[in-house]
């Protein structure tokens, strides 16, 4: 294996760490998105009244000047942050942050799945490095006379104007991080307790921040559970369904947070009695009105491309897990929703959105072995592997014009809904 020329090495806890120039221009990238973030959530907010309705707006003035008894993460955290000067600084910084961070855990997202995969000493950390960074941007394709929309009517991975998506976002990829770190190996080498109780509460946190993730996790495990003990055979199946109910119980938390937010926001009495109910209710006749084959197709075409070309990797059961929340998420989003003044309160159409940059993060993860392992697809077939190679650059490209053009747009005061 060949060792890169880097300066310099920091010896601690007895572990080496190896900083190069590829750590310096990557921290330096996050840097830059970090203080580009801060002007376009200032814009956001300054621009509420004059041109487009923003939820940072919403979130961090409206809220907190108002007083207005909370329930969510950033509820409290918005109203904490206002009151230290009464203005929107802290806020900006922690929305900013929120970002970059998120940056990193893709990194950290990208860089398990290849080393689960035995290939860690082939791919090349710079080109981790390099997703995780386009993974912020990978999201539909603009094709003018196909699909000239940058995120409505698509099947978007990231919502730069919603504070609570990207904060849900950032918590539910360390939640299901911790969560295939216990998973992966709980039948060789038991249930980890450490990230068993990190899993708890990072899945309790995302669904503080909003239930959606929760649902379509809590679905995707039960899946999962079953498969493992459908699939598992006769021998040590009750030492299967001990770890597995051990397991199961870190959704506990979470779950009773939910059941909380069911009785005081969707069954609250005195809201009825006021005329606004609000219920969750079964209905698909909204998926139509946003041309749900075109959005998939070029909102996805990236992770198409991959997964068409390494579909036996879904046996694996980290691949399962992230194919797992993108069903559940897109089955969130077409057939429930929510009806009375309140409505979309629990942003249920949402599970779409994080289910499709889950399943871009990890396809990047494949096609980063896939150009690094020649014989992780079409093995012996040279020219087939040149050619798919091509086309997935092809369509990683417009994807990342496309949504560098979203994002320059909405950083220039435009509205988000384009």
């Amino acid at each position: 294996m060949r060792r890169e020329k880097t300066e310099p090495e920091l010896l601690k806890n007895g572990y080496t760490v190896t900083l190069g120039w590829n750590d310096l221009i990557w921290a330096t990238a996050i840097g830059i998105l970090f203080v580009t973030c801060l002007e376009m959530f200032y814009r956001m907010i300054i621009n509420y009244h004059d041109k487009y309705m923003s939820d940072m707006h919403f979130y961090v003035i409206t809220n907190a000047q108002e007083g207005v008894e909370h329930d969510r993460l950033l509820g409290f955290l918005f109203t904490y942050f206002y009151q230290i000067n009464d203005n929107i600084m802290e806020a900006n910084v922690y929305m900013a942050a929120v970002v970059a961070a998120t940056v990193v855990v893709n990194f950290l997202f990208i860089r398990f799945l290849i080393k689960e995969d035995g290939l860690l000493d082939r791919v090349p950390r710079y080109a981790m490095q390099f997703f995780s960074l386009a993974a912020m941007f990978i999201g539909p394709a603009f094709v003018p006379v196909l699909h000239e929309w940058y995120y409505r009517k698509s099947f978007s991975a990231y919502a730069w104007h919603s504070p609570t998506q990207q904060t849900m976002t950032f918590l539910s990829l360390i939640a299901s991080l911790c969560f295939l770190k216990m998973y992966m190996h709980y039948d060789e080498k038991g249930v980890h307790p450490g990230w068993w109780a990190a899993t708890a509460f990072m899945v309790f946190m995302s669904a503080f921040t909003k239930p959606s993730f929760f649902l379509s996790m809590s679905i995707t495990v039960v899946v999962l559970f079953l498969i493992e003990l459908l699939s598992g055979g006769v021998k040590g199946f009750w030492g299967r369904v001990i770890r597995l109910f051990i397991m199961g119980c870190t959704m506990i938390p979470a779950g009773l947070y939910v059941l909380y937010l069911q009785t005081r926001e969707f069954n609250n009495a005195e809201a009825a009695l006021d005329g606004e109910e609000h219920r969750v209710i079964f209905e698909i006749s909204h998926i139509f009105e946003e041309k749900p084959a075109a959005g998939f197709i070029f909102g996805m075409t990236f992770a198409i491309i991959v997964f068409a070309a390494n579909f036996k990797r879904f046996k694996d059961r980290k691949y399962l897990f992230v194919l797992g929340i993108f069903l559940a998420g897109v089955l969130q989003w077409a057939f429930i929703t929510e009806t009375g003044k309140r409505g979309n309160y629990g942003n249920f159409s949402w599970g779409k959105v994080y289910g499709t940059y889950f399943i871009n993060l990890a396809s990047t993860a494949l096609a980063l072995e896939n150009v690094y392992n020649k014989d992780s697809v079409f093995k012996g077939r040279k020219t087939a592997r040149i050619v798919y190679l091509v086309i997935l650059a092809a369509a990683l490209a417009v994807s990342l014009l496309s949504q560098l053009r979203y994002f320059l747009l909405i950083l220039t005061g435009h509205g988000y809904m384009l």
